[in-house]
Parts: C-alpha cells; sequence; structure tokens
C-alpha cells in the first residue's frame, strides 16, 4: 500500500498548484456557476477518475507515443510550459510580498532547484511529497476550516450552461501535461492499487473542491482577486500566512513536476541539453511575466482543449498499434 499511498501524494501534489490553492483556478471552472458548481465538481470528479485509471495503466505507452510524434510532443510541451509559467508566476506573486533583495535571492534559489530537477530527474519528488503533501493537506484544511464562517453579501452567478465543458476542460488540464509523471508512478502499480490510488486521490480532491467552492461561493466579491483563498483570509493575519505557506508549497510541488516533464519531452527534438534546461525552466519563468491571473483565466481554458486533443489523438495511435498486433 506504500506504492498508493506514494502516488495519491504525486496526484495531489500535480493538481493542488497556485491556480487549486490560490482558488483562482476553481473560481474560472467551477465557482462562478454558482450552485450548479457543487455538480459540475461531482462530474469532474467521475471524469478524473476514468482518465487518472487509464493514464497509470497506459501511461507509459501514451507517454512514448507522445515522445514519438513529433506534433503531439509539442503540444505537450505548449501546455506544460503555460503550467509552468502559471506556477513561476505565482510564487512571484507571493514573493512581493517580501523585501526586494529577499525577493531576488528566492528567486534565485527557485530557478536553480529547477534546473537542479531537470538535470537529475524526479527520483526525489516522492521523497519530498511524503514531507510536503501531509503539510499541505493539513495547512489547506485548517484554512478552508477557519474560514468556514465567513460570508459576504455580495453576489455574482455566471449562467451554468457551459458547466459541463468546463467539467471537461478542468480535467484534461490537469492529467494531459502529467502523462510522464503518471505514467513512471503507474508502472509500480498493480490493476487493484491503481484502483485504490485513483478512488482516493479523488475523494481527497473532490472534498478540498468543494470545501474550497463553499468558501468562495459564500465571499463572491474574492472572484475579481488575483488569489481568491488568500483574499478571504486577508483580516487574519495567521490565516493568511498559512494559507500564503499551503499556495506556496502547492506552487513548488507542481513546478518541479511540470519542469521534469518539459525537459524530457524538449529532449526529443532538441539535442543541447543547456538549450533544454533553458527551455524547460527559464523560458517559463520570463512567459510568467504574462500574470498568474491572465494565465489561468484566458490560457488555462485554451489549454484544455490542447489537453483534450493530446489524450484523444494518443488513445486513436494506441488503439492502432493495438490493432497492428492483433
Amino acid at each position: 500500500m506504500f506504492d498508493v499511498f506514494v502516488t495519491v501524494l504525486i496526484i495531489f501534489g500535480t493538481v493542488v498548484g497556485a491556480g487549486f490553492a490560490s482558488g483562482n483556478e476553481i473560481v474560472v471552472f467551477f465557482s462562478r456557476f454558482g450552485s450548479l458548481s457543487y455538480l459540475f465538481i461531482t462530474i469532474a470528479g467521475v471524469l478524473l477518475f476514468v482518465v487518472l485509471y487509464y493514464l497509470l495503466r497506459k501511461g507509459s505507452v501514451i507517454a512514448q507515443i507522445i515522445e514519438n510524434n513529433k506534433f503531439l510532443n509539442i503540444l505537450s510541451m505548449i501546455v506544460s510550459l503555460v503550467f509552468c509559467a502559471t506556477m513561476f508566476a505565482g510564487i512571484e506573486s507571493l514573493l512581493s510580498f517580501f523585501p526586494v533583495w529577499l525577493h531576488i535571492v528566492l528567486t534565485i534559489l527557485m530557478l536553480l532547484g529547477c534546473v537542479f530537477v531537470t538535470m537529475k530527474g524526479i527520483g526525489g519528488i516522492e521523497k519530498v511529497n511524503l514531507f510536503l503533501m501531509p503539510v499541505l493537506f493539513l495547512g489547506f484544511l485548517f484554512v478552508l476550516i477557519f474560514l468556514g464562517n465567513t460570508s459576504s453579501n455580495f453576489s455574482f452567478e455566471a449562467s451554468g450552461k457551459f458547466g459541463i465543458w468546463y467539467c471537461v476542460l478542468y480535467v484534461a488540464l490537469n492529467t494531459a501535461m502529467n502523462v510522464f509523471v503518471f505514467s513512471k508512478q503507474g508502472q509500480k502499480l498493480n490493476k487493484k492499487q491503481t484502483i485504490f490510488a485513483c478512488l482516493f486521490s479523488v475523494l481527497i480532491l473532490e472534498f478540498f473542491l468543494l470545501f474550497a467552492n463553499y468558501i468562495l461561493l459564500k465571499n463572491p466579491e474574492s472572484f475579481v482577486s488575483e488569489m481568491p483563498i488568500l483574499y478571504v483570509c486577508k483580516d487574519n493575519f495567521l490565516i493568511f500566512i498559512l494559507e500564503f505557506i499551503v499556495i506556496l508549497i502547492g506552487c513548488f510541488s507542481t513546478l518541479i513536476s511540470l519542469c521534469f516533464t518539459i525537459k524530457i519531452n524538449s529532449k526529443k527534438i532538441i539535442k543541447n541539453n543547456l538549450f533544454c534546461i533553458f527551455l524547460s525552466v527559464f523560458l517559463p519563468y520570463i512567459f510568467s511575466c504574462i500574470g498568474f491571473s491572465e494565465i489561468i483565466s484566458f490560457l488555462y481554458p485554451i489549454c484544455s482543449i490542447i489537453g483534450i486533443f493530446i489524450i484523444l489523438f494518443s488513445i486513436f495511435f494506441l488503439k492502432q498499434g493495438d490493432k497492428k498486433i492483433h
């Protein structure tokens, strides 16, 4: 069961990035649809279970298909670059609270850490997640429990007619760019372990999505904030600091996985190792200057569509391969 536990932590760590922990991603894909958002989150959970199970079981083959198909490889890299840029933008937004000199020092350390991961691989991520993910889990839970009684008189609700579509977009966004990470972990699991890993992962994610959505719906004025849940914490300094740490951990845990994914993708196209490191770390950092909220609001839905395309074409090529074998 240890491999199941580690897999759950990896899935949780790759999904709960800056967008999730800050609430911005939850607002864009769910909360803005009002009371219907609870239904859409439930539907997304079912879809997420199916896609996660498929990727963990078939991920190694799908990863090879993406690696060997330059078109899919480039698309996967574009999505990962955008997602990676978001994590950088989220961290930079948080670091802006610090003095300039400390901001610069921490930024340099962050970039060096990402370079180290791209050079050495993700073997250490499991060990890091064993510590960071429980901290993230408990910290985020404590924040949401504390915010349970907060509310405002502000009201906002978008039309729910596109809600189902956004369920699909959300699942595609949080799975397509993590194929290489999931495939590596899926090789360690048998069928029964994979089912348990997917079930536990989805239940935990659904719990946090529903709880965070409940908080956000009670405070809809936070929708216009760059980090809605952090905005709701503004009146309590200690809770604000805790949520700050939660978002920072969520950003970093997702960031290192994405840097590794981009490096793997780029190696199939570019042979120069230094340029691959630039592409997987420094290019998304430069791209992050667009802004945290802007990337999530406008580019995430577009990347979700690309993610759907990648998954469907991977399945198509997988089925074609099976037909040739038979």
